[in-house]
């Protein structure tokens, strides 16, 4: 059977009232005990193949997950055991019957879990919803791992129950979504057990989970996209892997397995969740030709959350990268942050953790969410006189990328040309048509010939390298002008910038005309 669920964080200051509320609603209480088992190689985790034995209520029920179409969906099926003993002859004819056919190690136990939970089901007058509300641990070599959440499952119905319920307790709560099952965390603390089983001492205890080693920030993955595929398949694909991106960083900003990151950890959380939404928006641009995928709202929201997110990368950057070069020139020490004229240009990794674990931007994901999975498989706009296509209502996904990917490959070079010459506003906008250009590029990769793609990738990185560095030094200029006006050294930051925005516009000039030279698609 498909499975389609919801999972959202549970708060410390919210498990109480969230918890007495539940009982109010007449949850019944249960125990579960897991044992989670997988190849010495992890080929089950690495196939996204959740296998357990789980104790429910004096039975023994053994229990496959696979991945579904969608964010929230899994196959699942279970078979009642008469003990906790595999029997993998049960998937013969299930669709994970190849899968358990061709593995060369037979799984053994990994890691366990330990719950208890609160559950119930609420009628919604068109389906039903299975509340489980999970307290307890994950459990690996020494390692122990607590998690607290709400996991709403859809037993009949619309899917759209799923994210009106869950609107309303995460308002209610201020829940935060979720999106990584038992199975993946549970795969990361046993290979952390793994990886350190000789580093502790014998009866030491449990020791605590080190956030950067479990958790670090969730970096942008290779998409492939595969000849056969129509362009819904593709954009579904594409934008999986943004939502991914966004929603994993921004649980882990927020607080997730750690109330308190440190500063590094809490700077990349920010910096991958802005990639992520870049990397969405891009997405939405590329494929919103020919599926109708934008919301205006929603867009208007992510950028303001990408505005705000940006002023703490770019305090991040001045702190850095920025000062410490000037410091090195020769520049004469600044008062120190907090004293009159002094502005300080962090921004507090605290506001940042706040702004992710907010109920507005934690409704603006889950409505995102929503959104993404309610494109079903519309049959897409084609532009007038495409052509390339087998057959009426098939149109060649390769094709059509490689020609909108091109035109606008043709613009920025175009552009680049005279980049010197160009207003910093029109610089500026050039930088993101660029980056967009780098996202979607990665995108329809497995579509495109790899040699041309090696080519212009290469380009495009010198372009991007030094159009990074450039808009860095014109957001230093902003800070360091502001500062000039009650501390004059810091006219010595001014002279230093100017000098080399001037050497990083000719190189960035270069590099867009290695980029012409590189050719098209």
């Amino acid at each position: 059977m498909l499975e389609r669920e919801l999972k959202l964080h549970v708060p410390v200051s919210q498990r109480r009232a969230l918890e007495k509320e539940i009982r109010r609603l007449g949850a019944s209480q249960a125990s579960l005990a897991a044992c989670y088992f997988d190849t010495p190689d992890r080929r089950l985790a690495r196939a996204g193949i959740a296998l357990r034995l789980r104790l429910e209520g004096g039975q023994w029920v053994q229990t496959v997950k696979a991945p579904g179409p969608d964010e929230l969906s899994r196959l699942e099926i279970n078979h009642p055991r008469p003990k906790p003993d595999l029997d993998l002859n049960l998937y013969g004819n299930t669709p994970v019957a190849a899968f358990f056919g061709g593995l060369e190690q037979p799984p053994e136990p990994t890691y366990e879990t330990r719950v208890q939970r609160l559950v119930l089901q609420r009628d919604t007058g068109s389906g039903a919803v299975e509340f489980a509300y999970d307290r307890g641990a994950i459990i690996a070599g020494r390692f122990e791992l607590p998690l607290c959440e709400l996991e709403l499952e859809l037993v009949s119905g619309d899917a759209v129950q799923l994210f009106t319920l869950g609107a309303e307790w995460l308002k209610k709560y201020s829940l935060v979504l979720d999106l990584r099952s038992k199975a993946e965390r549970g795969d990361g603390l046993a290979r952390l057990a793994r990886d350190t089983a000789g580093h502790t001492a014998a009866g030491a205890g449990r020791p605590a989970v080190q956030p950067g080693l479990l958790f670090p920030p969730r970096r942008a993955r290779q998409i492939m996209l595969e000849p056969g595929m129509d362009l819904t398949q593709a954009y579904r694909q594409c934008v999986n892997e943004c939502l991914n991106q966004i929603v994993r960083n921004a649980a882990f900003l927020a607080g997730v397995e750690s109330e308190h990151p440190g500063p590094e950890l809490c700077s990349g959380y920010v910096h991958q969740l802005r990639i992520g939404i870049r990397r969405l928006r891009s997405c939405w641009k590329l494929f919103g030709k020919w599926i109708p995928v934008g919301d205006s709202l929603l867009e208007g929201e992510l950028r303001r959350y990408f505005a705000l997110l940006g002023q703490s990368r770019d305090a991040d950057n001045i702190r850095r990268h920025i000062e410490p070069r000037l410091m090195r020139a020769g520049m004469p020490a600044l008062a120190p942050p907090g004293h009159a004229g002094r502005k300080e240009p962090d921004v507090d990794h605290a506001d940042m953790r706040a702004l992710a674990a907010s109920v507005p931007f934690q409704s603006c994901l889950l409505n995102l969410l929503e959104h993404t999975l309610a494109i079903s498989s519309p049959a897409p706009r084609l532009p007038a006189g495409a052509a390339g296509t087998e057959h009426a209502g098939a149109p060649d996904p390769a094709r059509l990328l490689r020609k909108r990917l091109n035109k606008w490959l043709d613009r920025i070079c175009r552009e680049g040309e005279h980049f010197c010459s160009l207003p910093v506003a029109e610089q500026h906008a050039l930088r993101k048509r660029a980056k967009r250009l780098r996202y979607c590029l990665e995108f329809a990769a497995g579509l495109l010939s790899r040699k041309r793609m090696r080519r212009l990738q290469s380009a495009l990185a010198e372009v991007q390298e030094e159009l990074g560095w450039l808009n860095d030094l014109y957001v230093a200029q902003a800070h360091y002008t502001a500062l000039a006006v009650a501390q004059p050294q810091a006219l010595f930051a001014l002279g230093w910038l100017q000098a080399m925005q001037d050497q990083s516009q000719a190189k960035a000039q270069e590099a867009f005309l290695k980029l012409r030279d590189a050719g098209g698609l």
